[in-house]
């Protein structure tokens, strides 16, 4: 499946699965590309599987912009 594809899979921009597939630290497999085309394609089953776990990593922070100082 391509970028573009795999972003509107997860409701994502482009921009931001095409950094991940890019940055060496995330581990992303070798592209495939299919005869003819320059658009590298990626496996969906291991994408699926690496975006459950990429989320399930994320923590949201806390707020701290409305804690009242001690005083």
């Amino acid at each position: 499946m391509t970028i573009p594809k795999l972003a509107e899979r997860v409701g994502r921009s482009r921009t931001l699965i095409h950094r991940l597939a890019t940055n060496p630290d995330e581990g992303w497999p070798a592209p495939v590309f299919k005869p003819g085309s320059s658009r590298p394609e990626y496996d969906v089953g291991w994408f699926d599987q690496y975006w459950a776990e990429r989320q399930a990593g994320i923590k949201q922070g806390k707020r701290t912009d409305l804690d009242k100082p001690e005083e």
